[in-house]
């Protein structure tokens, strides 16, 4: 199915979540679905992750995912992707408000490029490890870091600035953290 034939016949395209307008899917995981709103009045851009409805009933799959927005204001990294607000549709299923990237991962930049140089590498490597390093710091450990989890941005004049992405089965080391 084309994007715009999934668009057409998914009800959360044209909604209003909080103040924000559903554009367009960006993406789908095998626990929720991620979508492109816009604020209507003032054309801000954000990412929706909404879980899937068969997870919404289950606890400690809600805990995880409030889990992932709690775990990325812990750490308050620049290379973590901004979660914004956590709140629930009408119909009860969770969802997380972030920034949205533009760009593309890790996994999509190395299929279209080839192997790296080593100093492509390392620069690579130097944003990824200080973001994971931080999250240490604060007792969380992502858990599912690889290439599709991270996302190269053009921003600040760097064509491949790095965000962490994906905290949402972050093992939080604290348990009062949690």
């Amino acid at each position: 199915m084309s994007q715009q034939e999934t668009d057409a016949t998914d009800p959360l395209i044209g909604q209003l979540v909080g103040s924000y307008s559903v554009v367009r899917k960006l993406g789908e995981g095998g626990m929720g679905d991620v979508y492109e709103v816009v604020h209507p009045g003032i054309g801000k851009r954000l990412a929706l992750k909404v879980l899937h409805a068969e997870y919404a009933s289950r606890s400690e799959i809600v805990k995880r995912f409030r889990a992932e927005a709690l775990a990325v204001n812990q750490i308050g990294h620049p290379n973590i992707v901004d979660i914004l607000d956590f709140s629930a549709l009408p119909d009860g299923r969770p969802y997380l408000l972030m920034e949205y990237l533009e760009g593309e991962s890790l996994a999509v930049y190395l299929r279209r490029t080839g192997p790296l140089p080593v100093a492509d590498v390392a620069e690579l490597l130097a944003p990824i490890c200080s973001a994971v390093g931080a999250a240490h710091d604060h007792g969380i450990t992502h858990r599912d870091l690889k290439p599709e989890n991270i996302q190269l941005v053009p921003r600040l004049n760097n064509p491949r600035y790095v965000k962490v992405l994906d905290f949402g089965i972050a093992k939080l080391a604290d348990a009062g953290a949690s």
